[in-house]
């Protein structure tokens, strides 16, 4: 399912984020086995989650004619105008050699440097989980007896929820099995990592869904953040019921709004 270019890319990811969550395990004092041990079980938690979101982006591609391939989100220029890849004096692509072989970045790593940052900076207490992205790969063979063989806004937006979608399904899997507070970083570690990527900036999913379809944006984020903001206080199905009908709210007056007023 994955290249030999992605699990590189996906084992250097899941141990930088993994370190930053694990970072300040919670003890009085430091030990190295009580802290190794720790970590050890985050990685664990880390890895299912975002292999879920990877495999959820995946899926739903394949569902649709397409293939996906993981990445680091960072950028290819240091400045704004870079960013927004308005400028054609670009440091990235750079190809590096190390011990006899070339490897190519493609662009610097910006959210695994903040993610890193953000943990030395705040002693473990803060986290930037904005790390990855996908890069849609066409197989027009796939497409063919489809009304349009290039992708389509629509489906762009539904290839990249698939991947939030999947860490919301591992926070209701881990509120099920969380009765003595067990799945607690589990639960973290997903609704973290769903609400990163629905932010809309260059590159992540939230934007991609933002551009693809506003209302599908609009009650899927509304849907997650009640998620998350419910899934330490009340059980799994009122959990559910609130943010379905939070959804159905926020989707119904965004179409009111932006489509039939």
């Amino acid at each position: 399912m994955f290249n030999k270019k992605e699990i590189i890319y996906l084992a250097i990811t899941i141990f930088i984020v993994s370190l930053s969550i694990g970072f300040d395990d919670g003890s009085s004092s430091f030990s190295w086995s009580y802290w190794l041990n720790n970590f050890l079980v985050v990685i664990i938690m880390v890895a299912i989650s975002f292999l879920a979101q990877q495999i959820g982006h995946k899926t739903v591609a394949r569902m649709n004619g397409f293939d996906t391939e993981f990445a680091w989100w960072g950028t290819q220029s240091f400045s704004l105008m870079g960013f927004l890849g308005k400028t054609k004096h670009k440091p990235f692509p750079r190809t590096i050699h190390l011990f006899g072989k070339s490897y190519l970045i493609e662009s610097f790593p910006l959210g695994l440097a903040l993610c890193f940052l953000f943990t030395i900076v705040s002693n473990g207490q803060l986290f930037f989980l904005a790390v990855g992205q996908y890069h849609l790969l066409l197989k027009k063979s796939s497409r063919f007896g489809r009304r349009f063989v290039e992708i389509t806004n629509y489906e762009e937006a539904k290839i990249a929820l698939a991947g939030p979608m999947a860490n919301i399904v591992l926070l209701i899997l881990g509120k099920l099995f969380n009765s003595y507070g067990t799945f607690d970083t589990f639960i973290l570690i997903n609704a973290m990592l769903a609400l990163f990527h629905m932010l809309p900036l260059p590159g992540l999913a939230g934007t991609k869904i933002y551009f693809g379809s506003r209302l599908l944006y609009v009650s899927s984020l509304v849907f997650m953040i009640s998620m998350v903001v419910l899934v330490y206080t009340v059980s799994v199905i009122p959990m559910l019921f609130i943010s379905l009908a939070s959804l159905f709210i926020a989707g119904s007056l965004y179409y009111y709004y932006g489509y039939v007023k």
